[in-house]
């Protein structure tokens, strides 16, 4: 996969996740931004999860013990 993408098997893969319907849900439920390609998989990038939880690349990262919410 192209630098910075995460397929839907890579998705998959990380959460654990075996249905792409459940893994849709989560994906809404984290408010992560995602693409549909063929057949309604969802793909995304690195950069829209870390946006989803706060994070870009000049926020330096949050201290150890602390909540991302």
């Amino acid at each position: 996969m192209a630098q910075g993408l995460l397929s839907t098997e890579e998705l998959l893969g990380t959460t654990g996740y075996d249905r792409v319907g459940d893994l849709r849900r989560s994906l809404d439920d984290q408010r992560i931004p995602y693409f549909l390609g063929k057949g309604g998989a969802p793909w995304t990038t690195i950069d829209l999860v870390n946006a989803a939880k706060g994070l870009t690349r000049d926020a330096p990262p949050a201290p150890l013990g602390a909540e991302i919410l």
